[in-house]
């Protein structure tokens, strides 16, 4: 009898995955105007749900060719269903995978879907928090190539809720229990970010779980302007004419990030300059502001591993506990520091050497301290609290960070 793990094996070799496509349907006209490609294993087989294709790429270690391969699956299926270029392809993608190369046999299907497709990378919030080194780099790689991004099953990581920002998805998809479920604290948790997220980006609201009829009703309650669920059409193949039959969707414009350093999110604001005594005194500030906090990032460069001292290590150690990602990096401080505080996922670079930032981001906060050395002894520093500059900061810090201890 094959057992799984060579089952599993049989179906990447093979290339022997196959693909079911949902419609997103928009709710004030009730049509399909996207659909989200879902990788299937042999029906009936232990293999048969995307869940459990998943959690065997990531026990043998082939999550990435395993991504691949569901893509080019994907992408294959819909370029044989005619899908017009305005209707979006949503494809699920492993951030592990956005740091790889396609494999050689499936580069021509995949490089044709996304020159005739508009693709829409969809990654899951938990990947947030897993390695956003990883996520962060290789979204910046691939926004360009692609029609737009989006993260699912929102709020179900209430850690990582105000990470959305650092992403600027184009479509956010709020998780099935805020239409499955009685209003509470924690669906004005999620809410609040995502209203956030879609009044200052214009980032669409997507409600998924609808299964019911009245919960079509609760996704237009909560702001949602797209709604998928089965309630609103199964899993299956690319219906004959996909073209929709109102107004198509259209996705918010992103610039890309270009952030290098900290410092490089100042912009053209104009620095002080000091000594470190009261930049230290702005940055223990800013720590503490977090206080106050359940969700975010707090992140702090620095330019002497001394300041990494136990005082430091408690605050953000406090913070952690409390559900705010956070992570400290600098030349001779340890990659795992700790009491669930990030470290460096390499080394601090030549051009960040003399750099001193402590960046905040929360629901209701948005603070950087940014600085660099000047003369001797000297800083030039900004504090802002424009949140598009600490995001841009927030995002630099994050590229560098480590993944999560397992």
């Amino acid at each position: 009898m094959v057992g799984v793990a060579e089952e599993f094996e049989r179906l990447i070799a093979g290339r022997l995955v196959t693909t079911v496509f949902q419609p997103i349907v928009r709710l004030s006209q009730g049509g399909a105007v996207a659909y989200e490609a879902l990788v299937r294993g042999p029906a009936g087989s232990p293999l048969a749900s995307a869940d459990s294709l998943l959690e065997q790429a990531y026990r043998t270690g082939r999550v990435s060719e395993f991504d691949w391969v569901a893509r080019a699956s994907a992408c294959r299926a819909a370029l044989a269903a005619g899908l017009p270029l305005d209707v979006p392809l949503f494809l699920n993608i492993e951030p592990l995978a956005l740091d790889s190369d396609c494999p050689a046999d499936l580069s021509d299907d995949i490089e044709r879907a996304y020159r005739d497709l508009t693709i829409v990378l969809e990654v899951t919030e938990r990947s947030l928090d897993r390695d956003p080194a990883t996520l962060v780099g290789g979204v910046a790689r691939v926004r360009s190539a692609v029609g737009g991004l989006a993260v699912d099953d929102v709020g179900s990581n209430r850690a990582t809720l105000t990470m959305l920002s650092i992403l600027e998805p184009d479509v956010i998809k709020l998780e099935d229990r805020i239409v499955q479920e009685e209003p509470s604290a924690h669906t004005a948790e999620v809410l609040e970010c995502a209203w956030i997220q879609a009044e200052r980006t214009g980032a669409l609201l997507l409600a998924e779980g609808v299964e019911e009829p009245g919960q079509v009703d609760i996704a237009r309650e909560v702001g949602a302007t797209l709604v998928q669920g089965y309630h609103l059409g199964d899993p299956g193949p690319i219906p004959p004419d996909p073209r929709p039959t109102a107004e198509p969707l259209r996705l918010p414009d992103r610039p890309r990030w270009t952030t290098r350093t900290p410092f490089d999110a100042a912009g053209s604001g104009v620095p002080h300059r000091s000594g470190a005594r009261l930049l230290a005194r702005l940055a223990e500030r800013i720590e503490k502001v977090m206080a106050g906090e359940n969700a975010g990032v707090l992140l702090a460069l620095l330019p002497d591993a001394e300041m990494f001292d136990a005082a430091r290590r408690d605050r953000l150690a406090r913070l952690r506990r409390r559900g705010v990602l956070t992570g400290v990096l600098g030349r001779g401080l340890p990659v795992e520091p700790g009491d669930n505080i990030r470290g460096g996922q390499r080394g601090v670079e030549e051009h960040l050497r003399g750099q001193w930032a402590t960046v905040a981001l929360g629901p209701h906060t948005a603070v950087a301290l940014l600085a660099r050395a000047a003369t001797a002894g000297e800083y030039e520093y900004i504090v802002t609290y424009d949140r598009a500059r600490v995001e841009a900061a927030a995002r630099s810090l994050l590229g560098r960070l480590g993944p999560r201890a397992v």
